[in-house]
């Protein structure tokens, strides 16, 4: 079937666009994007998941105010034919220029958020290291991905209350991935161990920061036993600047969690350059926005990739000052933090996530006393 991406000279295999390489159901095309304000009282996390070998096209919609309340909208539709219509339900997303100016429209519908979003480019993309995983003959992942620093505008209106975004302070950050990726559609039956088994042992860290005049994205997975798993992550710059990305070679961490939890609370992190130079970021959470809600790790029997129907929606509000509640609905999280920098301020999250066992923060051992 032809769409319009078939009118550009840009094919890279001998098919149309709306087919992959390969047949893989597991293959995933996957937009993510934050916004946040830096106070602390406002988070926003949205996104899109194109399953081409499941006819599914996915996407979520989740706000937290003030740390306290978060809203969830969980959208399914059927791919085909409409595989080059960006949009699911009430959200839709549009790039205007590209690195530059993205368009995120978050229609009326039936949960208590809508809104209006630019996504303003303002650091250099940053592209991850190519991601490869074979386990017991099979390919678990084959991905590439690219995220880039930027600030935000336009307004959101939650539960009723009008807030206006604005670029001097509303931070930004976005992920564009594609290829084969572990934890699509329900778990798979009849194999020797699901892919996301192996998922055990490890801490992993997703982190993008920004200050006035640079940035951090960097993606690490470290095992139980300190070895290190993953390490790619660059130093970025303003979009227009002629420096190159700084590759990061070596990260020393150490992070604290809220008690009798694996919820990040605040942690330290030293990286260092390839030009020889470290950096030394002190950070503390300001507020957290709870992925579950969008459905990742699974939320309700919804997991991403799975067919839910043609036209399908759902969500709800979460009262996060109930007792329990945050570790509850814990999983991958987006924690927004303050982050220093040799006396430098900047914004940003930190996806910090604990597989126990892990035995040096005390995970999977008696509980710390804290």
């Amino acid at each position: 079937m032809l769409t319009k991406f078939d009118e550009w000279t840009c094919h890279q295999t001998v098919e149309t666009f709306d087919h992959p390489l390969t047949s893989d159901r597991a293959w995933t095309e996957k937009i993510w994007m934050n916004f946040h304000d830096r106070a602390g009282k406002v988070v926003l996390a949205t996104g899109f998941g194109v399953y081409p070998n499941r006819n599914v096209m996915d996407g979520y919609v989740c706000v937290n105010l003030d740390n306290a309340r978060q809203h969830n909208l969980r959208l399914s539709r059927e791919l085909r034919p409409r595989i080059d219509d960006l949009s699911v339900g009430p959200l839709s997303y549009d790039v205007q220029d590209a690195y530059r100016s993205i368009r995120l429209t978050i229609a009326e519908n039936d949960r208590p958020v809508r809104g209006e979003l630019e996504f303003v480019g303002r650091f250099q993309p940053v592209e991850e290291e190519h991601q490869f995983m074979r386990r017991h003959g099979r390919v678990l992942v084959d991905t590439a991905r690219y995220s880039q620093l930027g600030r935000a505008r336009g307004w959101l209106e939650v539960a009723g209350e009008r807030i206006e975004l604005d670029e001097s302070t509303t931070y930004a950050q976005r992920d564009h991935s594609w290829g084969i990726r572990m934890g699509v559609g329900d778990p798979e039956t009849g194999v020797q161990e699901t892919d996301i088994a192996i998922f055990r042992g490890m801490l992993i860290l997703w982190t993008t920061f920004q200050f006035s005049d640079w940035g951090l994205a960097l993606y690490y997975i470290e095992g139980a036993d300190g070895s290190v798993q993953r390490l790619t992550g660059h130093v970025t710059h303003a979009l227009d600047e002629s420096a190159s990305l700084i590759p990061v070679v070596g990260l020393e961490h150490d992070f604290q969690y809220h008690p009798r939890s694996a919820r990040m609370s605040s942690g330290r992190m030293v990286i260092h350059l390839a030009d020889g130079s470290t950096r030394t970021l002190e950070m503390s959470e300001m507020t957290t926005m709870y992925l579950r809600g969008g459905g990742y790790v699974g939320y309700k029997d919804f997991f991403h990739g799975k067919w839910m129907g043609p036209d399908w929606q759902d969500g709800e509000s979460w009262d996060l000052t109930e007792a329990g509640k945050r570790d509850e609905v814990h999983g991958l999280d987006d924690t927004v933090c303050e982050v220093s920098c040799n006396g430098e301020k900047g914004y940003g999250i930190i996806e910090n996530m604990i597989l126990p066992p892990f035995p040096r923060y005390g995970f999977g051992m008696p509980v710390r006393q804290q």
